[in-house]
C-alpha cells in the first residue's frame, strides 16, 4: 500500500489573500475587545454599586468582628498560662489559638547616630533612617553598641474552622 503524501499548501489561502484574512481577524479581535471591555464596564459599576448598598450592613458587622477579635486576642494575652499549658496551639470546636514567641528588636531613637559614628553602613538607607530588618539580623554584641536589644515579643492569632458552632 502507498503512502499519499500530503500537499503542504492545501487548505491554506494563496498569500495574497493572508494580510487580507489577517486583518479579517484583527477586525474580529478587535470588536470582541470592545464588547468584553464594555462588559467589564457594566459590571464594575454594578459591583461597586452593590458594594455601597452592601456597606451599610457590612460595616457593623466588620466593626462587632474587630472587636470580638480584640476580645480574643486580650483573652489570650491575659489567661494565657490557663490556655497554653504546655502547648502553643489549643484545639477548640470553632478553631484554634495559637500562640509564638518571636525575637523583636528594640531599637533607641539615637541608633541612627550611634550606627553613623561607628561606621555601619550597611543599615543606614539613603533617607537617613535605620534599615531595620538588617538591624534586627545583628547578634545581640552589635545592637547593644548602638543602645537596642533583643526581646522577646509573643504573638497571638487564631484559625477558624470552616463550620462555627455555636
Amino acid at each position: 500500500m502507498e503512502k499519499k503524501q500530503r500537499n503542504p499548501t492545501e487548505g491554506r489561502p494563496a498569500p495574497a489573500e493572508v494580510p487580507k484574512l489577517a486583518d479579517g481577524y484583527l477586525y474580529e479581535i478587535a470588536s470582541y475587545k470592545v464588547q468584553i471591555d464594555e462588559i467589564k464596564t457594566r459590571a464594575s459599576a454594578e459591583m461597586e454599586a452593590a458594594i455601597k448598598r452592601y456597606d451599610s450592613e457590612l460595616s457593623p458587622l466588620v466593626i462587632v468582628m474587630n472587636t470580638a477579635i480584640a476580645a480574643l486576642l486580650q483573652t489570650m494575652k491575659f489567661n494565657k498560662a490557663v490556655l497554653f499549658d504546655g502547648t502553643d496551639v489549643v484545639h477548640l470546636a470553632n478553631g484554634s489559638l495559637i500562640h509564638n514567641v518571636a525575637d523583636k528588636v528594640s531599637i533607641p531613637r539615637d541608633a541612627l547616630a550611634r550606627c553613623e559614628e561607628l561606621g555601619f553602613a550597611e543599615v543606614i538607607k539613603i533617607a537617613k533612617s535605620l534599615d531595620r530588618d538588617a538591624v534586627e539580623k545583628w547578634p545581640d554584641e552589635r545592637l547593644v553598641l548602638i543602645g537596642a536589644e533583643r526581646k522577646q515579643k509573643e504573638e497571638f492569632s487564631y484559625d477558624l474552622k470552616r463550620e462555627a458552632k455555636p
